[in-house]
């Protein structure tokens, strides 16, 4: 007979045990890490898109950034629509070009037009500078403002993501590619061209201002000097630079309208050392002003505004052959516009949710 085993004879050596302990914990911590990992994954994805709902910008961005706004204007010129612009805090710096007694005015009056009200700010305001600064013309709707921002510089600055112009350091107010991209400026071509009259005296212009001869063959951005750029832009330039470009607009014997038009092309340079700076129109309403435009919207908004420009260009004539024709074509912009607005209207609706932005721009916070 054999003898039957006692419980503690059917216990593992202890040698034993001990492996197998071992191994369950690895088996109980590899289940574990199964659960536990894709939900960090979840997790970090889940932090990415708060990321970009915070419009690219990490969580410790600046809630408030200050800003300067910065108008070139005349003495006889009317501000008052800046009291609409909805930017909080907003701090206004007013330059009087032909005012010698104005409380801010440039070293000279009426020379290199609002490039020498800019500059002598920039230089001024070096060791001072808000967060942003914004540069800006007198006139609330210059025809240089699209009607996609409802010709409006008090709508495009009230509805201007400033999150982004601190993500991106320089945005030029105007967007369109209009007369302007992608390679609007040859700084090769030295002869006469009556639409870019400034074109000849570019290539010795770059020299002269960046103290350089590597001058790039094409400059390229959206017109006409308005812009917000962040202070660590303009001090990625030392003081000095900007002295140096005061002393050129100065000096030059080019005339007042051509230096200041030379300037026009050489802020994305100044600011980003960049000599081309387009990006895809759509996109920029939608991610700087939120103004974002669908597909069909945008075929929309194209055709009406090709139609406008046809109709302001022959306006005149067709109201001298004809009175009533005259009349038929002031009333049909009339149309156009309020079109246009509804379209804006929607646009902006549909730039509330930073889901439907992202339908629509599947890439718009890209870098």
């Amino acid at each position: 007979m054999i003898p039957s085993k006692s419980p503690r004879s059917l216990w593992l050596p202890r040698c034993w045990r001990t492996l197998v302990l071992v191994i369950a914990f690895f088996i109980t911590s590899f289940f574990l890490l199964e659960t536990f990992w894709p939900a960090q994954q979840r997790l970090g994805e889940l932090e990415d898109t708060l990321e970009i709902s915070n419009n690219g910008l990490s969580p410790g961005h600046n809630e408030n950034p200050t800003v300067n706004l910065v108008m070139a204007t005349l003495r006889k010129d009317d501000i008052s629509w800046v009291d609409n612009i909805t930017i909080p805090n907003l701090n206004v710096i007013r330059y009087i070009s032909d005012s010698t007694d104005a409380e801010f005015h440039p070293p000279v009056p009426k020379k290199g037009r609002e490039a020498m009200i800019y500059l002598t700010y920039l230089h001024d305001y070096y060791d001072n500078l808000p967060d942003i600064s914004i540069f800006i013309h007198a006139d609330e709707t210059p025809w240089h403002m699209e009607s996609a921002l409802n010709s409006s510089v008090a709508f495009a600055l009230s509805h201007l993501d400033l999150q982004q112009v601190l993500h991106q350091k320089y945005f030029n107010l105007r967007v369109s590619w209009q007369n302007a991209c992608p390679d609007w400026i040859n700084t090769t071509k030295t002869t006469g061209n009556k639409v870019k009259e400034e074109q000849r005296y570019m290539y010795d212009a770059f020299m002269e201002n960046f103290a350089t001869d590597q001058v790039p063959e094409i400059l390229a951005g959206p017109c006409c000097s308005q812009f917000a750029v962040t202070k660590d832009a303009v001090r990625s330039r030392p003081r000095s630079q900007y002295r140096k470009n005061m002393d050129w607009l100065l000096e030059t014997s080019l005339d007042d309208y051509i230096s200041g038009r030379i300037w026009e092309h050489l802020w994305q340079w100044l600011f980003k050392g960049e000599a081309i700076d387009c990006p895809n129109e759509w996109e920029s309403y939608c991610r700087m002003y939120h103004v974002c435009f669908d597909s069909e919207s945008r075929v929309q908004v194209m055709s009406l505004e090709a139609e406008k420009k046809y109709l302001q260009d022959m306006g005149l004539f067709k109201q001298l052959l004809d009175l009533l024709g005259g009349f038929k074509t002031r009333a049909r912009l009339a149309e156009i516009d309020t079109i246009l607005a509804t379209e804006v209207e929607n646009a902006l609706e549909r730039g509330k949710s930073e889901a439907v932005r992202l339908e629509l721009f599947p890439n718009l916070y890209d870098p």
